[in-house]
């Protein structure tokens, strides 16, 4: 499934049974899911929920995501790099 936000839009997201993988096709999404950190997820990156897991996503700039159940997409490793985006991010509202 695709969806696209504007700036500053939400998203919940769900693990649900399986798990999902949110891919960034275009933009910024900054995502939180209760573990303490924050999370960017740039363009051509992923961000895995494990099952059960929920999260929050907002686009930081206009957004095009694409989110499958976990595992179906062919991606290594390395390519599930979003990076913690450190321990404080304003909000940009």
């Amino acid at each position: 499934m695709e969806c696209s936000l504007g700036k500053g839009e939400l998203l919940n997201l769900a693990g649900g049974a399986y798990g999902i993988t949110l891919r960034c096709l275009t933009g910024t999404i900054w995502l939180t899911k209760g573990d303490g950190r924050d999370y960017l997820i740039r363009q051509g990156s992923s961000f895995e929920l494990t099952k059960g897991e929920a999260a929050l996503a907002e686009a930081l700039e206009a957004a095009e995501l694409q989110m499958k159940a976990a595992g179906v997409m062919q991606e290594t490793r390395s390519a599930l790099a979003a990076q913690p985006a450190g321990p404080f991010l304003p909000r940009l509202l």
